[in-house]
């Protein structure tokens, strides 16, 4: 979570503000029919109207305090508002089926949750189903870094069911407990510098473009003017959860905003426009932010420690073309014994390289070790703006060996992208063939005997020519390859004649 600097706010404008609390889990576990759950036992009696309008967060009370939930499609999106600059929420509660258990999804929920460094509430759902199996469901829990009490740990988890409206009241107060014992990171100041988080944004064709947000401190008003990423507006109307034309939003409400130019993104955070520059904390503007602290420097440069061996921790997200192949990688990379750092997987699975991959990775200061399955150009300009390094591997052996070379510090993993890139500095002619052999420093990556190049010229994007790595010499010697920092010597096949000073060599 975000730290709140002391000095923005003192003990005496310090007030409590509600919790914001997120559902995360594994497809039709039960997340929207909690959240349905909660607002009929707790909105509809506020209003005679009945259901109240979907505005993607809503504030409720539970015993005379308040709780404000985020309706979010999924752990991506969760993601994807972290890494856009805003704490998307103070609380995670992980929903799991009770017939079900953990699955592929629930796994991944687990990763996002944790790497958000925030409470988590295990839900368990459909207590009520015949197949219920809940002791199983706590035994997967541990099993996936998630101990719940009575099973080794402290987390806590609550038995409801959502389609009978039981256990929600123990699951809200629960959530207020947390709350409490985490309430030093709970406070705001309705006087202070303004800031809320965008939830999502719609365009209504009668109105206007609306926002829904939710407020973390600081008060809004009618009339003023506000800014979120590069959209603006002024305040026309501001209409709470229930609908309900508001005058102002206070730390911790739920609120839908007229008066945008433009539509901002879900976790992008809202300023005023005459607080602009003042040090808050949320956001990317954020001195003390561990998500611009993320995206500040490459994943590489700031390797974390264990606290218990001191070791240095290599955080890894393994993605594979098979779930057999997988845990084939996975049980490899665990195997590695180094004296001086430990691996540490924080998501493996089956399947293409996804945006939230990337997220995570970025949250988690993760490499991505890709085996054999696509990734997608949009994956990898998310990984190239988060700085997130990407390796995509076809052998087994190799990949261990990179990260076995990471772990001894032999090998400087390189930013995403880059397989290999190197610049020509000396065009050399044998004298039997007349063979032209590219004298090559290696700027990043490796090169490899047999990798498929391209040679680029002056800035084009198009390689002028495309050949395959023949051999490699470096000195007298032929090597199977030439990594970063080396000069070698690179024979083409087909043979390139036309190969200039200042060529740029690339592995395609």
């Amino acid at each position: 979570m975000v730290k709140k600097k002391s000095q923005q706010k003192t003990e005496e404008k310090a007030v409590y503000r509600p919790p914001i609390v997120t559902l995360m889990g594994h497809v039709d576990h039960g997340k929207t029919s909690i959240l349905d759950a909660v607002r009929k036992s707790k909105l509809t009696s506020l209003e005679s109207g009945g259901i109240t309008q979907h505005i993607g967060a809503y504030t409720i009370e539970n015993n005379g305090k308040k709780i404000t939930f985020i309706d979010t499609p999924g752990h991506e999106a969760f993601s994807q508002m972290r890494a856009r600059g805003g704490a998307a929420a103070d609380i995670v509660i992980l929903v799991v089926a009770a017939d079900d258990g953990v699955m592929p999804q629930t796994k991944e929920a687990i990763m996002h949750a944790k790497a958000a460094n925030v409470p988590i509430i295990v839900a368990i759902n459909k207590c009520d189903l015949p197949s219920a199996d809940i002791m199983r469901v706590k035994r997967q829990l541990a099993e996936n870094n998630i101990p719940v009490e009575g099973f080794g740990g402290d987390v806590v988890a609550v038995e409801v069911s959502a389609l009978k409206g039981t256990g929600i009241n123990e699951l809200l107060d629960v959530i207020l407990l947390i709350a409490e014992m985490n309430k030093d990171k709970l406070s705001a100041d309705p006087n202070g510098v303004f800031e809320a988080l965008v939830i999502e944004s719609r365009h209504d064709p009668k109105k206007g473009i609306m926002v829904s947000a939710v407020v973390k401190d600081g008060t809004l008003n009618l009339r003023d003017e506000i800014s979120a990423g590069e959209a603006e507006g002024k305040v026309r109307s501001l209409s709470n959860s229930l609908g309900k034309v508001v005058k102002s939003a206070v730390p911790g409400d739920a609120v839908e905003i007229l008066g945008f130019s433009d539509l901002p993104q879900s976790g992008d955070v809202i300023k005023k426009n005459e607080e602009k520059g003042s040090k808050s904390s949320l956001g990317k503007e954020s001195e003390t932010s561990e998500i611009s602290g993320a995206m500040e420097a490459p994943v590489a440069s700031e390797t974390p420690i264990d606290p218990l061996t001191g070791k240095k921790i290599l955080n890894l997200l393994i993605k594979a073309d098979t779930a057999g192949t997988c845990e084939a990688i996975v049980s490899s990379i665990n195997k590695l014994k180094v004296e001086e750092a430990i691996p540490n997987i924080l998501l493996s699975g089956a399947g293409d390289a996804k945006e939230s991959d990337v997220l995570l990775a970025s949250s988690g200061r993760a490499v991505i070790m890709a085996f054999r399955v696509n990734v997608p150009a949009s994956v990898l300009e998310l990984a190239k703006s988060h700085k997130v390094i990407i390796r995509e591997h076809e052998i087994i052996y190799a990949l261990i060996e990179e990260v076995e070379d990471a772990l001894q510090g032999v090998l400087e993993i390189e930013e995403a992208k880059v397989k290999g890139k190197g610049l020509v500095i000396k065009v050399f002619t044998l004298p039997k063939s007349n063979m032209k052999v590219a004298g090559t420093l290696v700027e990043g990556g490796r090169f490899k005997v047999g990798s498929r190049i391209g040679i680029f010229r002056e800035d084009n994007e198009t390689p002028v020519y495309v050949s395959r790595v023949k051999s490699l010499h470096i000195g007298a010697g032929e090597v199977n390859e030439a990594k970063k920092g080396e000069e070698c010597g690179i024979l083409l096949k087909p043979a390139i004649d036309d190969i200039q000073l200042d060529d740029v060599i690339e592995i395609l």
